[in-house]
This record gives structure tokens, C-alpha cells and sequence, in this order.
């Protein structure tokens, strides 16, 4: 007797095994016999799946079994199977791999047990198979991520002990590391340039035998890698499994596909929201799969790279300043000092050429004073740059006319270029910057003389200025000008050239371009320190044989009196004849000098070595139009003097000098807010001073 389709029974027993067949698809855990006697495979349905095949869609066999078990594991298989038959409880256990029809390698733990006849013979073996592949994975994950927790924390304490490793040496190191970890075939870092728009392979590390491709990639635009560059800039990863299934029309795809690469990863190296660049993975000889783990990795040592490049920054722009300081500090020093020494030399030469140059003078006489005199305005302008060093005050920006001050470093420049330098100069009219005029002068100075030392069998010495919307790009650049409106000044020449290294080194504080003993540096490094405090931007770009230029970038003044020439009214150049004058220095030399300079305009002249020597003087009988201080003496020095003079005399003009720059030693914090002259004097700004007073002869005396 059968039961009907409809029978409780069947219903049962077709739930019992549907329920069986889903907590098999669950579990992932298969179940199989075989039958010794006839041959006969029997597959449940997750069987099948494990195996990568339809369920149902073919009749299995042991020979099919067998195929599909991983070559490297078959004869265990069929040692196990063998042995199950000759074990008195029959056990079967075998952990193994399997190639599945679906292209899946899974793993594959198998347990079951052989039913024996009365007579000890083998009946049939039935079992389980569970498929691993999950477990399996998620312990190699695990490892993974271990290890590479491990390696993270090895390369920070490498980052942070450095031992004895540059930070090229540092990061190649850790690249390759990196690559051992991670198994990949190429481990590399990318620079990035947002103003060029430009990726540049800068390390590199690749596994034996896979190509180096770091000198083929040195500058790659971001429009090859529109995407990548889309994503890194965005500050997220870029994970590539496999290049070939991008679309053809992928932007990426042919530039990866022509470098071999089969799977990338990226991951961007961030300074705040800007892109400094990338670290990245390619691997070369087959796809793969890159874990989260692989990734966090990644992302976690570029965090540690930028945070070591950023602290390395910070200490080498900290020792940087304390050398710029420190040589600022004794430029500024030793300027000074020179300063009252030139002052006198200055001084003393003017009295000469007035007294010695006129009709029938001997042209060579007249020659020796014109080379001198050119000499002191170079030793003018080297240290006023140098004075401008001091950093204990800030920047004096004032209007400064390019042609006037472009005409008098000409004057110089005559003096001093070989005759096979040819000079050109081509400049736009009526250009003025915001700047500082002797600090600028003593820049252009000194990149001048640089271009001249680059050009020993002779060339071209070229300087122009020119207005421009905005800045360029350069192979060096330095500072920031602004945005738009700027005055561009070139100082180009067909010199020697200067190659990568050097350009990378140009700033550094007392880095020489020149062969040893022929430069100290010192020029270069005040054209860094113009630059960095009058807001100005350099560009720089060389190539060796071909020449170098600079472009200095200035705010352009835009006030309506720019650069205006027109005559004012005719003045008489000279002191008035009935002025008295009393001079104040400790310096003698500087007391004769400059009493020679106001005799000759027939000014009436005493001397005293002192602050307290004047007040004396003055107490004996101020019968005097005008006091000239020095501000740096003993007893009582040039700022005390003034305020003594304004409370005892107050109608008693005074007029101070200084070989200090203007903001070391400015004079607007002293009472009546006099008149501050610059050491080595110049005879007109000593005039015009005297005539700003509005002395009248017939004033009264203090």
C-alpha cells in the first residue's frame, strides 16, 4: 500500500527536507555517500554549490570528485580514503582544497565514516564536506592584520628613532618594507604639484625581477589620470582589483594597461586639505584582491609619513631661522661698524672731488675718483642689504621707483662687469613697487654679480622690468606675492647653468653656488631673506649650459603719486652760510668728515666727542641753529641727548644719524620727532634734512 501525493507523510517529509537543505545552505555544509558496490555518487545540494556546480545539472563521480580536488591535495585525498577502509571504525578526515567549477578555490574540511558487512568488507562511505573558505579567509585576514599592525609599529619606531637614515633613505626603507608585507610587486611615493597640476614619482621599491618605471614617470599631468587625480584630491583611496575589466573608454585604462600594471591601489598623503601626494601598491605579475586591512595600512603610514616629513620641516625651518637669525644678527652687526667707516670714507672723498676736480685736473686723478666713488655706492648698497638682515625690527615698505633704482644699480654695474658681459636693459616706464629700496638693491645686487660669476669667458647679463597679471611657474620658487597686479623684475644670463641639486640647495642659509673659496654665500642668503619679509615671490629656473634667470616678484605700489617726475620748484642745493652747526660723534674721524661736508657749503662748524660734551657746550652759550647726533655713543648716547635738548631747548632743531637700519632704529619714538639720517651720510639727504628745518638767519638762539 502507497500513500497519496497528498499524504501528511509526504508533506512531512518534503518539509523535513527542505528544512535539511536550507540549515545545509547555512551551515555551509554538504553531505555525500558513495556506494562501493555499484559505483553510485550521491551530492547534496550544497555539495554541489561547494563544488561550483548547479545542483542536479550533472550526475556526480568519484573521478569527477577527484578533478576538482587542488592537484597539490589529490593524492592525500586518496590516501584518506584508502586508509578510511582499512580503519576499524571506518573514520574519514581530510582538510583539502578544491578548484571549483565556478573558479572559486575554496576550502574544504570532510568528515565521514565507512559502514562495513558482517565480514569486515567495505559497504559504502558516507560524510560531510563544510566549506571553509570563510573561516580560512578570516584567519588569513586576521594574520594579515596582525602583521601588519606589527609593521606599522615597527616603521614608527623607525620614523621617530631614524637610524642614521636621511628621510630619502627613510622612506625607501619603509616602501620596501611595505612591499614585504603586503606582497606587492611595486611600492612607491608620488609627489604632487597643485600649481603645475603634476604627479612625480619620487621613491620607488620594486620586488626581484619586476621593472623599475620611477625614471619614466617623473612628471605625469593630472589629465592622464583625471579620475585618480579627482579621488586623491579629494582625500580618498583609489582601489584598482583588476585593470583589464575597466572599460575601454576608462580615462585611466590605457595609460595602467601600457605600464603592465594588472591591480593598483593608491592612497593620498594629505597636509590639512591640500594634496602634498600619494603612496601606492601596483601589482604587476597577477590581479589581486586589496583587503581593508591592506588599505588602513596604507592609510595609516601615510599619516605617518606626512606627520615625520611635517616634524622634520618644522625642526629644519626651526634651525634655519636660529641660522638666519644668527647671521642676520652679525651682518647687521659688522654693517653697522662698516657703515661708520664708509660714512667717513664717503665724506672724504666728496671734500676731495670738490676741491681737487676742476679745470685741468688730471684725467687720471678724475678717474681714481670716479672708480672710488663707485666702489662706496656698491659698499652703499651691499650694506644696506646687510643692515636690513637685522631682524629686530620689521620691514619698512615704501614706494620704490624701479628705474631709479634699476639706474643706479647700472652705475655699478659698469664698474664691474668684464667687458665680454654685454648688459641689457629693458624696463617698462613709470613702474613702482612696494618695497624697500636698499634691501631690493642690495638683492638685485647681489643675483647681478651672481649672473656675472656664472659667465667667465662672458655671455649675456640681462635685466628688465615689466608689470604682470600674476605669478609663474618655476623649477624653484620662494615666497608669495600676491595673486595679481605685481611687478616683475628678470635678472637673466647665457652663464653655466645650474643642474637639479644645486637648484634644491639654492637657499640654503650660506649654500654657495660658486667653486670653493670663490663664494660664501652670504649674497644668495640675503636675496632669501629680501624675498621671505617684503612679501616678494622669486622664481627661478636654469638649465646647466643654457643660463639661469630670476624673476622677482613685487606688490605693485598703486597709489596715483607713483613714480611722478615732474620738476618741483628750483631750490638752492646749499646750507644757508650763516648756519651753526654743532656735531656730535664719538668718532673723530666721523666728527671731521662730516664738518668738512657743511664747511664746504660754508657752514660754521664745532665738534664735540659726546651727549655730555654737547650739553656742556650748549651751557657755555647755545648760540647754535642746529645740533647733528650721532645715536650710538659712550657717556650719553644720540636718544637721550634728544630728549635733554627738546625739555632744555626747545626751539634747537637736532638731527640724528645712525648707521642702524631704519627699523632698528627708526627715531618716531622721540620727542618733536626729529630727522633720522642714514650712515654713510649723503651730502643731499643732509641738505634736504637742514632745509626741511625752515632755518631763517635772522631766528632767534635758543
Amino acid at each position: 500500500m502507497t500513500a497519496a501525493p497528498q499524504d501528511p507523510v509526504f508533506e512531512q517529509l518534503a518539509h523535513s527536507e527542505a528544512a535539511l537543505r536550507e540549515a545545509q545552505a547555512i551551515a555551509q555544509l554538504g553531505s555525500w555517500s558513495l556506494d562501493y558496490s555499484t559505483g553510485e555518487l550521491l551530492w547534496s545540494d550544497e555539495t554541489f554549490r561547494i563544488l561550483g556546480i548547479a545542483p542536479g545539472s550533472l550526475k556526480p563521480t568519484l573521478a569527477l570528485f577527484i578533478s576538482l580536488v587542488h592537484p597539490e591535495d589529490r593524492a592525500a585525498v586518496r590516501q584518506e580514503l584508502e586508509s578510511a577502509c582499512l580503519r576499524p571504525d571506518g573514520a574519514y578526515s581530510i582538510e583539502h582544497r578544491v578548484l571549483a567549477r565556478d573558479g572559486v578555490q575554496r576550502f574544504v574540511r570532510e568528515r565521514g565514516r565507512v559502514r562495513f558487512d558482517e565480514r569486515g568488507r567495505s559497504l559504502s562511505i558516507s560524510g560531510t564536506a563544510l566549506d571553509l573558505t570563510e573561516h580560512i579567509h578570516d584567519q588569513e585576514d586576521l594574520r594579515q592584520r596582525e602583521r601588519l599592525e606589527r609593521g606599522l609599529l615597527e616603521l614608527s619606531a623607525m620614523f621617530l628613532q631614524r637610524p642614521g637614515l636621511g628621510m630619502d633613505d627613510l622612506i625607501n626603507e619603509a616602501l620596501a618594507r611595505m612591499g614585504g608585507l603586503t606582497g606587492t610587486d611595486r611600492a612607491y611615493l608620488f609627489s604632487a604639484d597643485s600649481r603645475r597640476r603634476t604627479f612625480s614619482n619620487t621613491h620607488e621599491w620594486t620586488a626581484p625581477g619586476i621593472h623599475p618605471v620611477i625614471e619614466m614617470l617623473g612628471d605625469i599631468s593630472w589629465d592622464l589620470v583625471p579620475e585618480c587625480a579627482r579621488m586623491l584630491n579629494a582625500g580618498a583611496p583609489v582601489v584598482i582589483p583588476s585593470v583589464s575589466e575597466l572599460s575601454p573608454d576608462h580615462p585611466e585604462q590605457g595609460f595602467l594597461a601600457a605600464q603592465g600594471i594588472c591591480s593598483m591601489l593608491l592612497v593620498p598623503v594629505m597636509e590639512g586639505d591640500a594634496l602634498n601626494g600619494f603612496v601606492g601598491f601596483d601589482a604587476v605579475r597577477n590581479e589581486r584582491d586589496w583587503s581593508s586591512a591592506e588599505v588602513r595600512f596604507l592609510q595609516v603610514f601615510a599619516s605617518l609619513m606626512i606627520s615625520t616629513i611635517e616634524r622634520d620641516r618644522a625642526y629644519a625651518e626651526m634651525v634655519a631661522a636660529r641660522q638666519r637669525e644668527m647671521i642676520g644678527h652679525l651682518a647687521s652687526g659688522v654693517a653697522h661698524d662698516f657703515n661708520n667707516l664708509l660714512g667717513v670714507i664717503d665724506a672724504n672723498m666728496r671734500y676731495l672731488h670738490e676741491t681737487v676736480t676742476g679745470p685741468g685736473t688730471d684725467p687720471e686723478v678724475a678717474q681714481v675718483l670716479e672708480e672710488t666713488h663707485s666702489a662706496i655706492g656698491q659698499a652703499k648698497v651691499v650694506t644696506s642689504g646687510m643692515l636690513s638682515l637685522s631682524r629686530a625690527g620689521g620691514f619698512a615698505a615704501e614706494q620704490v621707483d624701479v628705474e631709479d633704482a634699476i639706474a643706479e644699480l647700472v652705475r655699478i654695474l659698469k664698474h664691474v662687469l668684464p667687458p665680454g658681459i654685454r648688459l641689457e636693459l629693458r624696463l617698462e616706464p613709470q613702474l613702482a613697487a612696494r618695497s624697500n629700496g636698499g634691501f631690493l638693491q642690495a638683492a638685485l645686487l647681489n643675483l647681478a654679480l651672481n649672473a656675472r660669476d656664472a659667465m667667465p669667458e662672458g655671455g649675456r647679463l640681462f635685466i628688465g622690468g615689466s608689470r604682470v597679471p600674476r605669478p609663474g611657474s618655476a623649477a624653484v620658487a620662494l615666497g608669495d606675492a600676491g595673486i595679481e597686479d605685481l611687478v616683475q623684475l628678470r635678472v637673466a644670463d647665457s652663464g653655466c647653468g645650474m643642474d637639479a641639486g644645486i637648484l634644491a640647495r639654492l637657499f640654503e642659509p650660506l649654500f654657495s653656488t660658486k667653486a670653493q673659496q670663490r663664494g660664501h654665500g652670504l649674497g644668495l642668503f640675503m636675496v632669501h631673506e629680501f624675498v621671505l619679509r617684503s612679501g616678494a615671490r622669486l622664481e627661478v629656473d636654469s638649465r646647466v649650459g643654457e643660463g639661469s634667470e630670476f624673476r622677482l616678484l613685487l606688490p605693485r605700489w598703486n597709489e596715483s603719486r607713483a613714480c611722478s617726475r615732474s620738476p618741483g620748484p628750483a631750490v638752492d642745493a646749499r646750507v644757508p652760510e650763516t648756519l651753526r652747526v654743532l656735531v656730535v660723534d664719538d668718532d673723530p674721524r666721523s666728527r671731521d668728515s662730516v664738518r668738512r661736508l657743511l664747511e664746504m657749503d660754508g657752514a660754521t662748524v664745532v665738534t664735540v666727542e659726546h651727549g655730555l660734551a654737547c650739553l656742556e657746550r650748549l651751557r657755555l652759550g647755545p648760540d647754535f641753529d642746529l645740533v647733528l647726533s650721532d645715536v650710538s655713543m659712550p657717556v650719553l648716547d644720540g636718544a637721550e641727548l634728544c630728549r635733554i635738548v627738546h625739555d632744555r631747548y626747545p626751539a634747537l632743531p637736532l638731527i640724528l644719524m645712525t648707521g642702524q637700519a631704519p627699523v632698528v632704529f627708526p627715531g618716531t619714538h622721540l620727542p618733536g620727532n626729529p630727522a633720522v639720517l642714514r650712515k654713510p651720510l649723503d651730502l643731499e639727504d643732509l641738505r634736504d634734512a637742514i632745509r626741511g628745518l625752515d632755518l631763517c638767519a635772522d631766528r632767534p638762539r635758543p
